[in-house]
């Protein structure tokens, strides 16, 4: 296989504005002293037999739009490891591919000047699926929603990266390449190394990959809100996806911060995926079992194909405010030796807890000092006689009280 370096310094741009016609086949030398490569309009260059040209990284600008130059790779030769763009104007095009770059478009909408840029790179996934070793960026000037085009990609064997030709299907992402949206397959041609795809609403990044293994659910959005406050606080989760590919589902975990602001996840809930589908999809989920004395919490998703794999999101964290003072029913209720209270105070500020028995005199004090937020304690109760008691809470001159009994 003959490899040919970049004809100018690896930091420049090529660009073909002249007058060369250059034909790379296997065997065929290219002059080692060409440091410029011009290609006049309607001309063109070629990687034929089997060659490949080696970019090494390296921009080919074949030109904006009203330039006709263009390239050719046949027989096998491809060019490889760089990046090839032109910009061509296209009004109501039909099977159309600027430059020769290898990528038809046909749609009945003018979509003005478009810019076409190939690149080589395999675009990997967070779940570790891959492309091919070919994608474009497609960025028309005009007209970019509603398309109902058609595009047909063009591949190398050498290409494939271990792909199915048999499995090949159109994946698109409208983030350069971070998250991707499997759009299927119309029609597949292994003999002329074609895959094409119709009802195309809009131009970004396209590339091929494997149908059984592909690109990741593509996430739109990913929110958390308290919705009540109190001992019925809860929180709502909502998020969205673009499309799914084999999605069992969603499960739910949460993650509580303590002092440390360390803490595992645990799994809270889990809701049903749509499987396969390229419609936009919104899920939900309320949690209702929040605990109590947590006033930061985090959560995330884990999105679980069929086969049992698992992709994380991103986590999203909300704070729970404490509003007013508050101190909730312990429990149980009668207790015997122990028993569990909980309180809230807004904002920092000495505060007392203690238990009276029925004549009012003082047997404990459970707490005592400045606190803020969410507690929950224990209560020792194996020193005190049954009987009907009160606990109480004071903070900032205001009071808060609950009956207890204790009962052997």
């Amino acid at each position: 296989m003959l490899r040919q370096p970049p004809l100018l310094p690896s930091s420049a741009p090529q660009r073909f504005c002249g007058l060369l016609l250059l034909v790379l086949t296997l065997g065929l030398p290219i002059p080692t002293l060409a440091q410029t490569l011009t290609v006049q309009n309607g001309g063109s260059v070629a990687v034929l037999n089997g060659g490949t040209w080696d970019l090494h990284g390296t921009t080919v600008d074949l030109g904006s739009a009203g330039s006709t130059a263009s390239i050719r790779e046949t027989d096998g030769g491809r060019f490889a490891g760089g990046l090839l763009t032109a910009t061509r104007t296209l009004n109501a095009p039909t099977s159309a591919d600027p430059a020769g770059l290898g990528i038809e478009i046909t749609a009945s909408a003018n979509l003005g000047d478009v810019t076409v840029t190939r690149g080589h790179a395999v675009q990997t996934a967070p779940n570790g699926n891959a492309s091919i070793r070919r994608y474009y960026d497609l960025s028309p000037s005009q007209n970019n929603v509603g398309l109902n085009a058609t595009l047909a990609v063009s591949y190398n064997d050498a290409e494939l990266n271990g792909r199915s030709e048999a499995e090949l299907a159109f994946f698109k992402s409208t983030d350069g390449g971070s998250t991707w949206s499997e759009k299927g397959v119309d029609g597949r041609d292994a003999t002329a190394n074609t895959v094409t795809l119709g009802g195309v609403a809009s131009l970004s990044r396209w590339t091929l990959g494997s149908e059984l293994a592909p690109l990741p659910v593509e996430w739109v959005q990913f929110d958390a809100a308290v919705e009540a406050s109190g001992p019925e606080g809860r929180v709502r989760l909502t998020w969205q996806t673009a499309a799914e590919t084999n999605n069992a589902g969603f499960e739910v975990q949460r993650r509580r911060t303590d002092a440390s602001g360390q803490a595992s996840w645990t799994k809270v809930g889990f809701v049903d995926g749509a499987g396969t589908t390229v419609e936009p999809q919104t899920y939900a989920f309320t949690d209702t079992d929040l605990p109590y004395a947590a006033d930061v919490l985090s959560y995330r998703l884990r999105q679980v194909d069929v086969d049992g794999t698992g992709h994380l999101s991103a986590p999203v964290r909300i704070e729970r405010t404490v509003e007013k003072l508050e101190l909730l029913a312990t429990y149980p209720n009668p207790a015997q030796n122990r028993a569990t209270v909980r309180f809230a105070v807004p904002r920092r500020q000495n505060v007392t807890l203690r238990l009276y028995d029925v004549l009012g005199r003082r047997v404990q004090t459970v707490a005592s000092g400045p606190q803020e937020g969410r507690a929950t304690m224990q209560i020792g109760l194996s020193a005190h006689p049954s009987g009907i008691y009160f606990l109480q809470l004071v903070a900032g001159g205001k009071t808060r009280t609950q009956p207890l009994t204790i009962a052997r």
